[in-house]
């Protein structure tokens, strides 16, 4: 059973973490812009998020940091890198900003946002937008967690030229209760009180690269969808989201600063951002999505 796609959903921890440093010297603290908007291949242009960095000792909170005033407009590109069409947006709420007109983004191409800001600064970003992709496998109506039967995912050929193809599955739950936790999510959402049933409802796995996934005769590929990505058992929505550039460089380094990386403090590099002027993701997704049922082993 197919249903529409999903876009994946991305921690915005490391953001609140950026709100007490400055991400690139050890000098006292900066205020940086922060840009957060995903262009999904076939989908209506996105909201575009802006605020800022906080200082350490300030609780953040989006509504604070939030820029007004903002004038954005977003671009698709020639492949000469010349305007073909422009799209403007409209403040809805302070720091949400949508746009004025209708739009249906299109893969394998090039857009550009630029936004000047209240105070006269200028941020910019482009993105390539990943092809499209279906997922042509037959899904079973259930599978049992953690089984041997392992759940496994074919993807139509797609392309992506000058780049490896990257994709992230996404798993939403829907039916979002402790009950129906599985034991790994069900022990943090014990042992960290600061953790809600909603911070698992859209769950994510991680990166999977050419080196995870099977290439069959046709162009296919065949990817096998990882057991950590199931946080509930019951239906659940299951997207594979192909990424581009700028999304596989942030969620990569986001891991290192998120505890992802053996490195000692003083290693961890900065994290990847593709924003002039800025900070944040202007990223672009391809995504298919299917649903299946989780069923609890008779062990638990």
């Amino acid at each position: 059973m197919k249903t529409p796609a999903t876009s994946i959903s991305l921690i915005t921890a490391l953001f609140l973490l950026l709100s007490g440093c400055d991400p690139y010297s050890d000098d006292s603290y900066r205020e940086y812009v922060v840009l957060e908007a995903y262009l999904i291949a076939e989908r209506s242009l996105p909201a575009v998020l802006l605020s800022t960095t906080l200082p350490i000792d300030q609780a953040y909170s989006f509504e604070a940091a939030a820029i007004t005033g903002a004038d954005i407009t977003i671009h698709l590109l020639t492949g000469d890198d010349e305007i073909e069409s422009s799209f403007t947006y409209s403040m809805i709420s302070p720091g949400i900003y949508t746009p004025t007109q209708n739009h249906t983004v299109l893969p394998r191409r090039t857009y550009k946002l630029e936004a000047e800001l209240d105070s006269d600064k200028h941020i910019s970003a482009r993105t390539t937008i990943p092809d499209t992709f279906r997922i042509t496998s037959s899904v079973p109506e259930s599978i049992v967690y953690q089984s041997a039967e392992q759940l496994e995912v074919t993807i139509s050929p797609n392309q992506n030229p000058g780049r490896q193809n990257v994709y992230v599955f996404n798993t939403i739950a829907e039916d979002p209760s402790i009950e129906n936790m599985t034991p790994f999510y069900r022990g943090i959402l014990d042992d960290n009180g600061q953790n809600s049933l909603d911070d698992f409802k859209n769950n994510s796995s991680n990166l999977i690269n050419e080196a995870n996934f099977d290439v069959i005769d046709d162009g296919s590929i065949r990817l096998t969808f990882p057991w950590i990505a199931v946080a509930f058992y019951g239906s659940n929505q299951i997207v594979a989201n192909s990424l581009d550039s700028n999304t596989f460089d942030f969620i990569r380094s986001q891991d290192v600063q998120l505890g992802g990386s053996t490195l000692s403090p003083g290693e961890i590099p900065n994290a990847i951002y593709h924003v002039d002027g800025g900070i944040g993701v202007f990223g672009g997704l391809a995504a298919d999505t299917i649903v299946t049922n989780i069923i609890r082993p008779d062990s638990q």
